[in-house]
């Protein structure tokens, strides 16, 4: 009976600690993704002291563009978080090097923190859906910000394109000849907005606010944007702050001279 009575104060011991951890760091520990962190020339100290100082900017527009400013000319490095279907997913923060669409989930993490730890979670939930780490949660097209749960921004292109804007229903991931873009992936049937280039007027462009978050529209089967970056106004000019294949290194380039050749624009802008 002793017995007994000992390894049920046990078991009833390890349910409070289970309960404790779950809501001091704020998730069961069962559930607990592997990670791999690379921070490059930053540490994690640099990085609290950044979400400080990005703390007292004034709205998302300013903690925008002064953290985004912090990563100007990093590298460009593509593929950094790896991973295919039927292969365990591992949380990636790798901040030596950073292609379009890393660069974006730091940036709009980081306005969201407040701890290190904390920007580890709201990552968490700006890559994936739901939160959940798993390549199949992956939002791994520009428009999963602006669909589903838990989203990361709304869809205003729209709402400053007017009349210009143009509407096409796509099934995304689907290639032209039915082969996948991302083999093991479910495609996606979904309506893509976008300003065709030639009509980015400057009527169009004064409305695009420092700190949206831009999408390079993809006229290709199965894909919505090619590129992402951030907007960011300059003295009434307005900037594509982004992480750039051609320079190698993320780089601020005039929105408008760089959007001649590209098809149109999709524009996001955080709530």
């Amino acid at each position: 009976m002793k017995r007994i009575i000992k390894n049920l104060f046990l078991l009833v011991v390890i349910v409070i600690a289970a309960k404790f951890l779950l809501t001091v760091f704020g998730k069961d520990l069962s559930t607990a993704h592997p990670e791999r962190v690379v921070l490059g020339n930053w540490t994690q100290q640099s990085i609290e002291t950044l979400m400080e100082q990005a703390a007292l900017k004034d709205g998302p527009d300013a903690k925008i563009e002064f953290l985004s400013e912090k990563f100007l000319g990093t590298p460009y490095a593509g593929n950094t978080l790896g991973g295919a279907s039927g292969e365990t997913e591992q949380l990636t923060v790798d901040l030596s090097g950073v292609d379009c669409f890393t660069y974006i989930d730091y940036v709009e993490s980081l306005r969201l923190s407040g701890s290190f730890g904390e920007f580890k979670e709201k990552l968490a939930k700006t890559r994936y859906k739901d939160g959940a780490v798993q390549w199949e949660n992956r939002k791994h097209f520009f428009s999963d910000w602006v669909n589903g749960d838990n989203q990361s921004a709304r869809d205003v292109t729209r709402e400053i394109g007017g009349d210009a804007t143009a509407t096409v229903a796509k099934e995304l991931n689907r290639k032209t000849d039915d082969s996948y873009w991302l083999p093991g992936l479910a495609t996606v049937e979904r309506d893509i907005s976008y300003v065709p280039s030639e009509k980015l007027s400057p009527l169009v462009l004064q409305e695009i606010k420092t700190g949206d978050y831009l999408g390079i529209y993809s006229d290709k089967d199965g894909l919505d944007v090619s590129h992402t970056g951030i907007a960011v106004r300059k003295d009434g000019v307005v900037y594509l702050r982004h992480a750039s294949t051609v320079h190698g290194k993320v780089l601020d380039e005039e929105l408008a001279a760089y959007m001649k050749n590209k098809p149109g624009l999709l524009i996001y802008r955080v709530k």
